[in-house]
């Protein structure tokens, strides 16, 4: 059986400012998206998936031939919520797709290969998940540019889900309008990505930054009262750094836990809320 693999990402710190030339930094996390080929007389078609998404016949028909191939994808990943689902099925596609000729395809390649499925999903992709997905490393990343790999200790991260996902394009739009006043937190976001890469190795200084991070996402509106109830539960179970990770208005809360994610799971599950443990910088 042939078959391809590719971790999901995190963003840690930078999102929306991205947005404004600012960097982003993002991280792959140990949770990953499998696509295994098995030969099939008939038309490339899938089967077994734990993904349901219509876009996927036509993610496969940009990936893989036409002909010959039974697909099945199995994930470890939430759908929807901010994690690069998408993204690490793009590159799994690509990965098992160069399992049939044998060949092992540059990052390079992956990425200008990954734009057009990963516009399947997103219309017009930044590159910046499937860039983590298929260097399997963490990135710096600015708008229009090369993602530059960087060196990060594994961090063991709790992953806080609010129950729904939020939308992207119009909280983008809300973030725009509410420029020039909120210029200083966008600012200062970009700034704690910078702070960030001489600490990646410290969980409490790190912590820190992720804090305040999450204080100017509040100010620049992209915050939600669910947000701030899920931060402060992990921030009381202990977490040493707690916010928002992607777009916000709903999604995922990112809490740092390098003493063990026990207590916050816990603290989660006695609150009903769904969480689940993972590592950044690690696939």
């Amino acid at each position: 059986m042939l078959q391809g693999s590719a971790p999901g990402k995190l963003i840690l710190l930078g999102e929306h400012a991205v947005v404004y030339g600012h960097r982003a930094l993002a991280s792959p996390v140990s949770l990953n998206t499998k696509v295994q080929l098995e030969p099939f007389a008939g038309a490339t078609h899938l089967g077994d998936s734990s993904i349901q998404d219509e876009r996927l016949k036509q993610a496969l028909a940009l990936a893989l031939p036409a002909h010959g191939w039974r697909v099945q994808i199995q994930t470890d990943l939430p759908i929807g919520r901010g994690m690069g689902s998408s993204a690490a099925l793009t590159i799994a596609l690509l990965r098992a797709a160069d399992s049939i000729t044998g060949q092992r395809s540059s990052f390079d390649e992956l990425h200008a290969r990954g734009f057009p499925i990963e516009a399947l999903f997103h219309g017009n992709p930044s590159g910046l998940d499937h860039a983590v997905s298929a260097l399997g490393s963490a990135v710096v990343y600015r708008k229009e540019q090369p993602p530059l790999p960087i060196k990060m200790p594994p961090h063991q991260v709790v992953v806080l889900d609010t129950g729904h996902a939020g939308d992207t394009k119009k909280l983008v739009a809300g973030v725009a309008l509410r420029r020039p006043k909120i210029g200083p937190s966008l600012k200062r976001l970009g700034e704690l990505v910078e702070e960030s890469l001489s600490v990646l190795t410290d969980p409490k200084a790190l912590g820190l930054l992720m804090n305040e991070a999450q204080t100017h996402l509040e100010m620049i509106g992209v915050s939600t009262p669910k947000i701030a109830e899920l931060v402060q539960l992990a921030r009381g179970a202990g977490a040493l750094g707690v916010k928002l990770s992607g777009a916000g208005g709903g999604g995922i809360v990112l809490a740092l836990t390098p003493q063990g994610p026990e207590q916050v799971l816990a603290a989660a599950a006695q609150r009903g809320i769904g969480a689940f443990a993972c590592t950044l910088g690690k696939h």
